[in-house]
């Protein structure tokens, strides 16, 4: 028993990783950005012009949803290592610190991504070891809903404190601090707080939803194998 349960920790937690840098890789696309912006009505940004421009372009630049979509787009490929280019359109709107923390955010994703493919060897080597102990399914089960657990719980820190769980990991990841800009900065005109706490909101309830269905998978099949155990006895 007591093995059982260091097993499921520790499937739940590299369960918990891979699942959950996965699932950040999907949302990262164009289909959230855009589902996120109709939803809250920001179908539309206003970028500040860098001073060397603004005799051509004016002090304020609009820009409808598809403009801002491919904005995102160069910077999404840029930081999960689909594109080496550092900068996409309307680039100069970006300065060189915004290009440095996204380069930063670049470092800490690859990382999270090695992280992802180790824990799903972790998982996949614990589950080979407990089906040779035929203990494969209530691993699956319990894993999946301790995983659900703990996600559940950050979920729940996130909704009564978000901004405190924000600069907390920001400080983690980037102690350097150079994720601090000021208001008008493009980048946070790019990416607001309505997109932060809507992929953070996604992510952790497709998680939850996915693991949800693993572990109600695997407990209907227990049921089924202990029907059948029983028929033959």
């Amino acid at each position: 028993m007591r093995s059982h349960r260091v097993d499921v920790a520790v499937f739940a937690f590299a369960f918990a990783v891979f699942g959950l840098v996965a699932l950040a890789l999907v949302w990262s696309g164009d289909w959230a950005y855009a589902a996120l912006a109709n939803a809250t009505g920001n179908t539309s940004a206003t970028f500040v012009v860098p001073p060397d421009r603004r005799d051509a372009c004016g002090r304020t630049l609009v820009m409808d949803l598809t403009k801002v979509l491919e904005m995102h787009r160069a910077w999404a490929t840029y930081v999960v290592g689909a594109s080496e280019v550092s900068f996409g359109p309307a680039c100069s709107l970006f300065t060189a610190d915004e290009r440095s923390h996204m380069a930063d955010v670049r470092s800490v994703f690859r990382g999270a991504e090695v992280l992802a493919i180790l824990s799903l060897g972790v998982v996949a080597f614990r589950f080979r070891r407990a089906h040779a102990d035929g203990r494969a399914l209530r691993l699956a089960r319990d894993g999946a809903l301790l995983a659900v657990g703990l996600v559940a719980v950050v979920g729940v820190l996130a909704v009564v404190a978000f901004d405190q769980l924000f600069l907390l990991f920001h400080e983690l990841f980037f102690p350097q601090g150079n994720f601090l800009f000021p208001p008008d900065s493009n980048l946070i005109r790019l990416y607001p707080e309505w997109y932060w706490q809507g992929i953070t909101a996604g992510v952790g309830l497709s998680f939850i939803a996915a693991a949800l269905l693993a572990a109600g998978a695997a407990h209907i099949a227990l049921q089924r194998r202990a029907t059948t155990y029983t028929r033959a006895a």
